[in-house]
């Protein structure tokens, strides 16, 4: 049960990233309360990788994320199940 949680967790929070880029993309400049919403969620993870992957121009920060997140998923669910 609880494994099956933090599986469903990390998929949307990973879904939540790609969104972030998408919407980066799409419309950067964007003051809808959803996209707001989803930038205070995923931003603080993302601001904390950006300094890891200085390259100029290039955002790799959500990919860093990414490989992240399916790895603490991977961590703890073999450490739960």
């Amino acid at each position: 049960m609880i494994v099956r949680l933090l599986l469903a967790v990390c998929q949307v929070y990973s879904w939540l990233i790609v969104a972030r880029v998408v919407i980066a993309w799409v419309a950067p400049a964007s003051r809808n309360e959803m996209v707001l919403m989803l930038n205070r969620l995923v931003d603080p993870l993302l601001d904390r990788l950006r300094p890891l992957l200085p390259l100029p121009g290039i955002d790799l920060s959500p990919i860093l994320a990414l490989l992240l997140v399916r790895l603490a998923c991977r961590l703890l669910v073999g450490l739960l199940g």
